[in-house]
């Protein structure tokens, strides 16, 4: 009985520290894979012309701004913003 809860407490421990290697070693996805993804679609294989181009937009710009990170955010700030009171 001892033994059981030995090996299951090291497996429990085995699985944490695999699940930390995991998330270190892992990268983020290229932003060049959003139009792959968008593809993919149940939404994209329906459309047709002009909608799958603004499909394919979309997932573009928000590829780049999920890219870019917090700067995205000051970049689409109003101009009428507190520096011109």
């Amino acid at each position: 009985m001892t033994l059981i809860s030995v090996l299951l407490i090291f497996g429990g421990v085995a699985l944490f520290g695999l699940t930390i290697w995991f998330w270190r070693t892992s990268r983020p996805e290229p932003p060049a894979l959003a139009r792959l993804e968008v593809m993919s679609e149940r939404a994209y294989r329906k459309s047709k012309g002009v909608d799958r181009l603004f499909l394919l937009k979309m997932a573009e710009r928000e590829a780049r701004e999920s890219s870019t990170g917090s700067g995205s955010v000051e970049s689409t700030a109003s101009p009428h913003g507190a520096e011109s009171k």
